[in-house]
């Protein structure tokens, strides 16, 4: 077997090996992914001095269950390890279990990412219970796992007892389409109401609606710690809206960062988000994106922001209709040279306003990007 050209060129790097890093979506590795086959002999290689890695990132690679037992006997060695990004391999229950084994004696670890996996509901349950061994472990990533209902109650069940977990993501899990998702709505909300550490969390693609959010957002009342919370593609519309509005209406809300994209808010709930806007004071960031609003619900938002003194950055591209009143609205405000950065960019031609989409990236402090 020929070895492939990112392990030859990560070897050549020399120097002090305290880094395992090589990315399968890198421009020179795309096509020359890191392969089970590939990924034993240069553990074998790098055996020797393992304890001193601390960072192991070998994302978007083809890693799957065949090579877990190497992979953890070597993850056994790496004592001082607080990095382990598995992002977008092919890792299964199996795997997931083994990794889980050789990582309760890692007390060093503070961030696992095995986000894009396929560890399903007992890879996570195994996972899960590394929060009982490391006190260490600040960020933690099971997103886009296949995991189902009793994975998420058990994954609920551990974090909301946990202080030491300060970004959580766990968007995206397999299940049915109950109506509301009453079945693990309340779990979620009993964990965010007990739990003191968490900073950070994404409840992506949950199903919650509007039952489902109302159940979430009263629960988060009695949080005071969290910062940022990811909602985004829960089919959320007026009454969950309204829910949201007020929650970010309460005196003492410390919420600084919101992600509401692809929901179904239309103008009603546009509205409650603006009334919200205009007496909260801890909100800095706005993702309201694809939310089937109108030129009335847009309008309102704009008129918002005129009273808002918090708000820092607002994304709203990917509505339905921006009519000219919310545009002149917007338009104005930008005259202003507001405090805040807009996803898109209002300007006069041929006697009416126009707009363009502006990008200005993904914001780490604020979402959960971390990369």
């Amino acid at each position: 077997m020929e070895p492939l050209p990112s392990i030859i060129r990560y070897l050549e790097a020399g120097g002090d090996l305290t880094a395992l890093v090589i990315h399968g979506n890198d421009k020179h590795n795309f096509h020359q992914r890191v392969t089970d086959e590939h990924l034993v002999p240069l553990l074998a290689t790098l055996s020797p001095g393992a304890e001193k890695i601390v960072k192991i990132d070998l994302r978007y690679n083809l890693l799957n269950d065949n090579g877990a037992k190497s992979f953890a006997d070597f993850l056994k060695l790496t004592t001082s390890l607080t990095t382990l990004n598995l992002l977008g391999n092919d890792i299964g229950p199996a795997g997931a279990k083994e990794i889980a084994a050789a990582l309760k004696d890692i007390k060093s670890l503070e961030y696992l990412n095995i986000n894009g996996n396929h560890i399903g509901t007992d890879g996570c349950i195994a996972i899960t219970e590394l929060i009982f061994y490391n006190t260490q472990l600040k960020y933690f990533n099971l997103g886009n796992n296949d995991i189902k209902y009793d994975g998420i109650i058990a994954l609920a069940n551990v974090i909301g007892y946990n202080s030491t977990v300060q970004i959580l993501n766990m968007e995206n899990p397999s299940l049915p389409s109950s109506p509301g998702g009453q079945e693990w709505t309340p779990h979620i909300g009993k964990m965010l109401a007990n739990n003191i550490g968490l900073q950070k969390i994404s409840l992506r693609k949950y199903k919650l609606r509007c039952d489902g959010t109302y159940t979430i957002m009263k629960q988060l009342m009695e949080n005071k710690k969290l910062q940022v919370l990811d909602l985004g593609a829960n089919e959320i519309s007026v009454e969950g809206c309204m829910a949201i509005a007020n929650f970010l209406k309460q005196e003492d809300c410390v919420l600084e960062g919101l992600l509401l994209p692809n929901n179904k808010a239309g103008d009603l709930g546009a509205k409650a988000t603006a009334q919200a806007l205009a007496v909260n004071k801890s909100l800095r960031y706005l993702d309201f994106t694809y939310n089937n609003v109108n030129d009335d619900g847009l309008a309102r938002i704009a008129e918002s922001l005129a009273i808002n003194s918090a708000l820092q950055i607002l994304k709203l591209f990917g509505h339905n209709y921006f009519g000219q009143e919310a545009m002149g609205l917007f338009f104005k405000l930008q005259t202003k040279k507001p405090k805040y950065f807009l996803d898109f960019t209002v300007y006069i031609v041929d006697d009416h306003y126009d707009m363009g989409y502006v990008d200005n990236g993904p914001n780490k402090t604020w979402t959960l990007y971390d990369d």
